[in-house]
């Protein structure tokens, strides 16, 4: 009887956690094993459970809801999201950008932001790569700055150049720095957006680069979508704002990676 009664508070247990999911889209083991006063083991182990029943998708640190993996909001769904710190990472990676580079700056609605930036500042002479549509028209509106668009298929709802037709468009072509956004940012599971498309051809882009640069607001950290593009291993500077949690970024500098605040 008692050890009945231990599982149906275990059940009880995992169903407050599914909620807690659907309210807030992410859970965190710390978090949770203080809401519950048990051990931090026994969440793991909760979600493991779930994690099997495919209710839910471990992430470094907790978990999200299995059905966020997949989801591709629209770029201009994503264009008002989070737009002041997306302005701030814009400018400070811009910053990064020298007289005489070749960078590359790919799709999304935070890499923009940079390209908006470097509008701001005074003109410096370089050579810009891209593969977004949204990208290259503002680009070539901005004094100083040669622009080289990445040909290949236009996925409508990124407005990304992707494809065999933008690998090919790559080859015998090497960038300073290659700015990337991503959609989701993790140690565990390195860096993922939900197209495999776009995921590929980032993934030949950072192979042409002699620095990485992610570029992401807090929201997408502890995060996985579908498609993985690379380790963090592979990243060599991450741009985010100050709302990071403190205690990613003691785990990004134990993994050396260089972290700029915006």
């Amino acid at each position: 009887m008692v050890r009945r009664r231990k599982q149906v508070l275990t059940e009880e247990r995992r169903q407050l956690i599914l909620e807690g999911l659907r309210e807030r889209g992410v859970v965190r083991t710390g978090e949770l094993a203080r809401r519950f006063a048990v051990s931090a083991m026994t969440i793991r182990s909760d979600l493991a459970a779930l994690e099997a029943r495919r209710e839910l998708v471990r992430v470094h640190g907790g978990a999200m809801l299995r059905e966020r993996v997949a989801l591709e909001p629209s770029y201009y769904e994503k264009a008002t999201r989070n737009l002041d710190e997306k302005r701030r990472i814009g400018r400070r990676a811009a910053l990064l950008i020298e007289e005489g580079m070749a960078v590359f700056i790919g799709n999304g609605t935070t890499t923009i932001e940079i390209v908006r930036a470097l509008r701001e500042r005074p003109p410096v002479e370089v050579k810009v790569f891209t593969n977004a549509l949204t990208h290259a028209t503002e680009l070539a509106e901005i004094p100083g700055v040669e622009v080289c668009v990445i040909g290949g298929y236009l996925r409508g709802v990124s407005f990304a150049m992707v494809g065999p037709l933008a690998r090919q468009a790559l080859e015998g072509v090497y960038f300073d720095l290659a700015f990337l956004g991503v959609n989701g940012l993790s140690v565990g599971h390195g860096i993922t957006i939900p197209s495999l498309e776009e995921a590929e051809t980032a993934r030949e882009i950072i192979s042409h680069a002699q620095r990485v640069v992610i570029v992401a607001d807090h929201s997408k950290f502890e995060t996985i979508t579908h498609g993985k593009i690379a380790e963090l291993s592979r990243v060599g500077i991450i741009v985010t704002d100050e709302e990071l949690d403190v205690g990613f970024r003691e785990e990004l500098a134990t993994m050396g990676l260089e972290l700029l605040l915006a």
